[in-house]
């Protein structure tokens, strides 16, 4: 930040920026990573050019490769994504009382927004109290600070109401992006297609800034090796700061890169194999109680092989269809703090849902609503949603990491039980007036490279398979999803997620590509190649459920789903494409297809 400028009125905003004057010495920009990694390069940061590494290692991947009968090794890439939310970032600050502060924002956070004000301004955060609006869309986009700190800087200073918000360009130009990866992944089997091993080298692009550049490599490199069963893995990471766009959280967090190498390293071995692509997967897609590749034992509903033969037939009934498979943690995990709140306040004769958790479309409000009503019984007109706020509801942590269904939704079912055994104890609600029943839920994981035979990264993994279908053009006519989210809580929710992250994920491998030249944003928001309706394919979503006895022993056995949705579309249709001309396509968005015709 080199200055804030308010006036009363917008118009006169420009004139006013136009008489601060600021003096530049351009320096020449690093926007390679690798060039960044060299020893001559200019320093970004003091401290280097590397802002986060990462080793995975299990088994011994050297002697399991050299050991196996087919071995591919091949280089991808990735490059940025746009968020594309409906509304751009908008904050408005105010003074409240004699030394206090009050801020509306959309954000993915309320309590993230208040620590980071009150350090700021030097401030108890006490003093600085935060309510949520209706955020407009996020997929990650809202997780980093925006405009907030302007805002309360601002209001502080001057003491008066302030509003900051961006213009669409603004948005583009400054909020996070996908992180662009650069990836050398060698994978091996043996002659009956069996998965031995696999090595990964992982480098992220994070940009002139920190963001979660470190977290999102994580998640890049404990999911790379793909919901499979087998044990030798090798994979090494690197999140480097370059002078580009910054990049951070986006619906994915990383999966979505290494998913694509994953899996097209895949199609390879199955075709030198000879084995077709559904059945390789089929014969390695991890089974309950079986090991994934980072040491986790599968829970006894990982439905990975029901959502393949979910999607069987559509795949093998059309000619240019692909296939691709994923999965992706539910919470934050690898040992770090994950806890979610609920409190219910009987008032007036209503019962209030309190909880910071931030809902940007994905219905945090009917969730803790189904989990609260599923056991208390009693009529969704006696309940009242409250907006996130951190004087009156608890911190139920971001929203992100597909994390608030199983979280805040048990913590929202634990709350219900204690308030049906009030309930229960003959008590009508009448009496309850002014009594507060408070859930918590909080899942232990284990650190990145923990010392355990099988390790828990995660509390749980949801698993998904999709089929993109092509037509002799080239167009994409169909994708199918076959997804396990365990027991949804509201199925429409969950549809209208899935076919969402379908769209988006047909967008990051097709049609869309968001430009950075020489460190400086170039995109426009109707340049950058966002799928509109009229150009979606036809949706189908399938969702494979636990079995009866298998479900999972919180939130009503349910797993989110808000990220898996679009992790496997862009290889499942760079796996299409491969079926319909032979070329395989190694970078992202792909290019020579109906949608990019060789595009720069």
């Amino acid at each position: 930040m080199l200055a804030v400028v308010a006036t009363d009125k917008q118009e006169k905003l420009e004139e006013l920026c136009a008489l601060v004057e600021v003096d530049y010495t351009e320096l020449q920009p690093v926007t390679n990573p690798f060039d960044a990694l060299r020893g001559d390069a200019p320093l970004i940061h003091e401290d280097g050019n590397v802002m986060s590494r990462a080793n995975l290692v299990r088994g011994n991947a050297d002697q399991a490769i050299k050991n196996s009968r087919y071995v591919v090794t091949r280089k991808y890439k990735t490059s940025w994504q746009e968020h594309g939310f409906m509304e751009p970032e908008c904050c408005v600050a105010m003074p409240e009382g004699d030394d206090g502060l009050l801020i509306y924002t959309t954000s993915q956070s309320v309590y993230d927004v208040q620590r980071e004000c009150a350090k700021m301004l030097q401030l108890p955060e006490d003093k600085v109290h935060c309510h949520a609006t209706l955020v407009g869309g996020g997929f990650g986009g809202k997780e980093d600070m925006s405009v907030q700190q302007y805002a309360a800087l601002m209001a502080w200073v001057i003491k008066k109401p302030v509003k900051v918000k961006y213009t669409r360009q603004e948005s583009l130009n400054y909020h996070v992006k996908r992180h662009p990866m650069e990836m050398e992944f060698t994978t091996a089997c043996d002659e009956n297609g069996i998965l031995t091993g696999m090595k990964g080298i992982i480098i992220a692009d994070t940009g002139a800034y920190a963001s979660l550049g470190g977290p999102v490599l994580h998640r890049a490199c404990t999911h790379a090796a793909g919901p499979y069963n087998y044990q030798n893995i090798d994979i090494f990471g690197m999140s480097v700061y370059t002078n580009n766009v910054v990049s951070g959280a986006f619906r994915g967090f990383g999966v979505t890169q290494s998913c694509f190498a994953t899996e097209m390293n895949i199609n390879l071995l199955a075709e030198m194999a000879g084995i077709d692509p559904w059945e390789f997967r089929r014969r390695n897609a991890i089974q309950p109680g079986q090991v994934l590749p980072n040491g986790q034992t599968a829970d006894p509903n990982a439905n990975m092989a029901a959502c393949l033969d979910a999607v069987k037939d559509v795949f093998y009934a059309n000619p240019y269809a692909g296939i691709a498979c994923g999965f992706k943690n539910s919470g934050t995990g690898m040992g770090k703090k994950d806890i979610g709140r609920v409190l219910l306040s009987v008032e007036q004769g209503k019962i209030h849902i309190r909880t910071s958790a931030s809902c940007m479309g994905q219905g945090i409000g009917q969730m803790a609503l189904t989990e609260i009503c599923h056991v208390t019984n009693l009529d969704p007109a006696l309940f009242v949603f409250e907006a996130a706020d951190t004087v009156r509801t608890p911190d139920s942590g971001t929203s992100t990491a597909s994390r608030q269904t199983v979280m805040t939704g048990e913590a929202a079912r634990r709350a219900g039980e204690k308030l049906k055994c009030a309930l229960d104890g003959g008590k009508a609600l009448a009496e309850l007036e002014g009594r507060e029943f408070f859930g918590e839920y909080s899942a232990l994981t284990d650190p990145l490279g923990a010392v355990k035979e099988n390790p828990v990264s995660h509390v749980s993994y949801s698993y998904g398979a999709q089929v993109i279908v092509l037509n002799e053009e080239g167009k994409i006519t169909k994708a199918v999803s076959a997804f396990d989210v365990g027991t949804p809580v509201n199925i429409e929710s969950v549809e209208g997620q899935i076919e969402g992250g379908m769209v988006m994920g047909i967008g990051y491998g097709v049609t869309e590509k968001f430009e950075c030249v020489d460190g400086y944003p170039k995109s426009k928001f109707g340049t950058i190649g966002f799928l509109r309706a009229t150009e979606a394919p036809e949706l189908e979503v399938i969702l494979c459920r636990p079995k009866d006895g298998d479900e999972l022993p919180y939130s009503l056995g349910a797993k989110g789903c808000g990220e898996l949705c679009m992790i496997p579309t862009a290889p499942a249709c760079a796996h299409a494409y491969y079926r319909l001309d032979g070329k395989f396509r190694q970078s992202l968005p792909l290019e020579d297809t109906p949608y990019r015709k060789n595009k720069p």
